[in-house]
């Protein structure tokens, strides 16, 4: 997770500097989406591999490649990336959903908000199921309403956004040096 964290803040300064230029910045939203899935799903892989074998989380990571690419090849690199981040968002959900299932049903830590799991799974949950609407309309709302796109987008996606980061920050403050 924090190998993501980092390559958010390099994708977020490199969109800056394409916004500031006026360069089409969608192919750094294309090629994030692939590798945020990859890292998340191999968080996920790892926390269930400790406790049985997960096959299926490394088969939808090829699947979510497969889907990327299609959407590269339908809509290319001048479009948001609507399809492929909206089925992150159902993956990703799923994954949060059966991680808290898993760890209530086991009773895996003897306290729950103290496991460092618990809050990087919070903020996945509430990041990409607060999302999954603005996802699957962004790009028929970019393109029919372009001002109020960029109004929700801003609003409703970086409100969301700052509280996956504070549960992140929880997360990676409640993780033990070994």
């Amino acid at each position: 997770m924090f190998f993501l964290v980092i390559l958010t803040v390099i994708v977020e300064a490199i969109n800056e500097i394409h916004v500031e230029s006026n360069i089409n910045n969608y192919y750094i939203f294309h090629l994030f989406s692939v590798f945020e899935f990859s890292l998340i799903s191999l968080f996920y892989y790892r926390f269930f591999n400790r406790y049985f074998k997960a096959p299926i989380i490394i088969v939808f990571i090829f699947v979510f490649f497969a889907i990327a690419y299609i959407d590269y090849r339908i809509n290319g690199f001048n479009s948001v990336d609507d399809f492929s981040i909206s089925v992150e968002a159902i993956i990703l959900t799923f994954y949060s959903l059966f991680l808290f299932y898993y760890i209530l049903k086991n009773l895996l830590f003897e306290n729950l908000l103290a496991a460092p799991v618990f809050w990087i799974n919070a903020g996945i949950i509430i990041y990409f199921s607060g999302n999954l609407i603005l996802f699957v309309f962004s790009s028929y709302l970019f393109e029919t309403e372009p001002e109020r796109y960029h109004m929700v987008w801003y609003s409703i996606h970086s409100t969301i956004n700052i509280l996956l980061n504070i549960l992140f920050g929880i997360g990676f403050w409640k993780t033990k040096v070994r």
